[in-house]
C-alpha cells in the first residue's frame, strides 16, 4: 500500500511530527558544524530570516540567556557579517538585529535545495490538503512554543 492509500492515525500523525522535529535538529546540527557556529547563534540566524529584524532583548528571551551572552554572540555574529544592529523604524530608543545580505546569502546556501525540494513536494498537493496541512502546522507550532507547556 502507497503512502497515498495509507490510513495515518493521529498517533502516527503525532510520531511522523516527531520524527521530522528529529530530522530538523540533526540538520541544525550539521549546519551550525558547517558555518562553524553554534547552536544557538545558528537559531538566532534562523528566527532573524524567519521573522525578520527583532530586537536584542526580543532575541535574549527567545533563546534563554543572559543579556552579556547574547551582546557578546551578536558581537562575533556581527564581526562576521552574519547581522548588523539597526535603529528602529520608528522608536529611534531601540535597536534591531538583522542579517545581513551576506548573513542571509550564506544562510540560503545551506538550505536551498532542501527547500525547493519541499516546496516541489508540496505543490504536487491539490490546494485543500494544503490548506489543511498548513492549519495544522500552525495549530503544532502554537501548542509547541507555549512555554507553559514545557517541562
Amino acid at each position: 500500500m502507497g503512502d497515498t492509500e495509507r490510513n495515518y492515525s493521529a498517533r502516527d500523525v503525532a510520531m511522523a511530527v516527531r520524527h521530522l522535529d528529529l530530522m530538523m535538529a540533526q540538520m541544525h546540527l550539521e549546519m551550525s558544524e558547517s558555518l562553524g557556529m553554534s547552536a544557538g547563534e545558528l537559531l538566532a540566524l534562523a528566527y532573524l530570516s524567519v521573522d525578520g529584524p527583532l530586537g536584542p532583548t526580543e532575541l535574549t528571551h527567545r533563546l534563554h540567556m543572559t543579556t552579556g551572552a547574547m551582546t557578546a554572540m551578536l558581537d562575533r555574529l556581527a564581526e562576521r557579517d552574519y547581522v548588523v544592529r539597526e535603529p528602529h523604524a520608528t522608536d529611534r530608543r531601540r535597536i534591531m538585529v538583522a542579517l545581513t545580505k551576506s548573513g542571509r546569502d550564506r544562510i540560503f546556501t545551506q538550505v536551498h535545495g532542501m527547500a525547493n525540494e519541499v516546496v516541489a513536494i508540496t505543490e504536487e498537493l491539490p490546494a485543500e490538503e494544503r490548506r489543511l496541512i498548513g492549519r495544522y502546522l500552525e495549530r503544532v507550532g502554537a501548542v509547541i512554543s507555549q512555554p507553559a507547556r514545557r517541562p
